[in-house]
């Protein structure tokens, strides 16, 4: 049986005895009341007997003095008299025999109803009152001190849940490190994929494309001050397949310098607004995602660019890399409602519903 079943049943056990104790002092209270009401009838009782006494006497007295009086005057007159007399007297007798009778009835009767009210019954009640109540506090310190147990293990298991979930969190950003990375790689793979099927669509082109050394190559940059006749289409296009090249080969500075030049020698080629992409590219390759942002805003202020979606695409994931997370699925969410026919709708569901 529960701690709390043994506490209430205690409780009813409790408030029974403090009825029964209650109805017994009312009752004791009661008989009292009689027995005072009996004592003070059996005072006037005597009194009454008393004063009757007394008038009997006084008028025996009396009549024994009339009776002489009466003996004097005429003895066959008084005889009638006199037995009349004796026989009142002797009805004044019977009656203080029943008077006394009941005199004794009641105090027998005062006796008994005291002799019922048992003082050492009372006080073995009261002392079973007591003792529940010292077992009552007792049970009710046992209680509190279980109370304080229960507390303490639960702040223990409270304590043990706040490190499970450090752990948790810990593991969580494990994790997210991990997936980060997996999505710079799986960036990675996707632009040179890019690169390689937009070197591939270009005809007549051989892309100098090679295993990506463990060092990034880095080639001079051109003298921005150095002036370049503005080149042809194939010129052109012949530059950008060797810039993009250097991207596929992990040189992303020779492949800015590169790219850079080839805008501004003409920035209205067809080639232009993709030369600016991967320039942003580049910069996001190098992790430095507040250029490859600008790189990429640029992209977007060209004209009917083929690379605008990719562009704002790559704007989302900068931002998500760079740790705002809130900007970067905004900017996610632009594309939806900018490029409503992209490639990268799907892509972009699929990261937001992941949120």
């Amino acid at each position: 049986m529960g701690t709390d079943s043994i506490l209430f049943m205690l409780d009813v056990r409790l408030k029974e005895f403090s009825k029964e104790v209650k109805a017994m002092r009312e009752t004791y209270n009661e008989n009292h009341i009689s027995l005072e009401n009996l004592y003070k009838l059996n005072a006037k009782s005597r009194r009454a007997v008393d004063q009757i006494s007394q008038d009997v006497t006084g008028k025996l007295s009396r009549e024994r003095d009339r009776n002489d009086s009466l003996a004097a005057l005429a003895a066959r007159n008084n005889e009638t008299q006199i037995a009349g007399l004796k026989t009142e007297q002797s009805n004044i007798v019977e009656s203080l025999t029943g008077l006394n009778s009941s005199i004794h009835t009641t105090q027998f009767q005062v006796d008994s109803i005291f002799a019922s009210m048992d003082p050492a019954k009372v006080a073995v009640l009261e002392d079973n009152l007591l003792n529940i109540q010292d077992r009552f506090s007792l049970l009710d310190s046992s209680f509190s001190e279980f109370q304080l147990t229960v507390t303490d293990h639960m702040m223990g298991s409270e304590d043990q849940l706040v490190t499970l979930e450090r752990h948790a969190q810990i593991q969580d950003s494990a994790n997210y490190d991990i997936l980060s990375q997996l999505v710079l790689l799986e960036n990675k793979i996707i632009s040179l994929t890019n690169s390689f099927n937009e070197l591939m669509a270009m005809p007549g082109t051989s892309p100098n494309v090679s295993i990506a050394p463990t060092q990034t190559v880095y080639t001079p940059p051109t003298s921005p001050t150095a002036t370049l006749a503005k080149m042809d289409y194939e010129t052109y296009k012949q530059h950008y397949i060797d810039a993009l090249s250097s991207y596929q080969n992990g040189d992303f500075m020779g492949a800015i310098d590169d790219f850079e030049m080839l805008i501004r020698n003409d920035d209205q080629n067809d080639l232009a607004d993709n030369a600016q992409y991967w320039i942003g590219e580049c910069y996001y390759a190098l992790d430095e995602y507040g250029r490859s942002i600008d790189a990429f805003r640029k992209v977007i202020e060209y004209s009917d660019s083929n690379k605008a979606d990719a562009a704002q695409f790559k704007i989302g994931y900068a931002y998500l890399n760079g740790g705002d997370k809130t900007s970067g699925y905004n900017e996610l969410e632009r594309l939806l409602d900018m490029f409503p026919e992209s490639s990268y709708r799907d892509k972009v569901k699929q990261i937001l519903a992941s949120r």
